[in-house]
């Protein structure tokens, strides 16, 4: 996976996104998925933004946790979690082909 992006943000949106690519020939990629896989908070009511109607609230300090999940040595997928004050939201990867 020759791109990934680990935290797009901003006060209303937490995006990450895994870019799979075809195998590389003489160190170059000839087709990698522009778009990606990607998680966001934005598909989950309430779950992430400023004031305390949300899960994860943007206007307070909150920690980020990337994990990086392997099969047989290879890169499987990549978890997310935001936590604030005993709150989760976790964005997982792991069903990107």
């Amino acid at each position: 996976c020759p791109e990934i992006d680990i935290m797009e943000a901003n006060n209303h949106a937490f995006q990450a996104t895994l870019h799979r690519c075809d195998p590389a020939v003489n160190h170059h990629y000839s087709f990698c998925d522009r778009g990606g896989c990607e998680q966001t908070t934005r598909t989950k009511a309430n779950a992430y933004g400023p004031g305390s109607d949300y899960n994860i609230d943007t206007t307070h300090p909150f920690d980020v946790e990337t994990e990086f999940l392997k099969n047989d040595g290879m890169l499987s997928g990549m978890r997310t979690t935001l936590r604030q004050e005993g709150r989760v939201e976790v964005m997982e990867h792991s069903n990107c082909n």
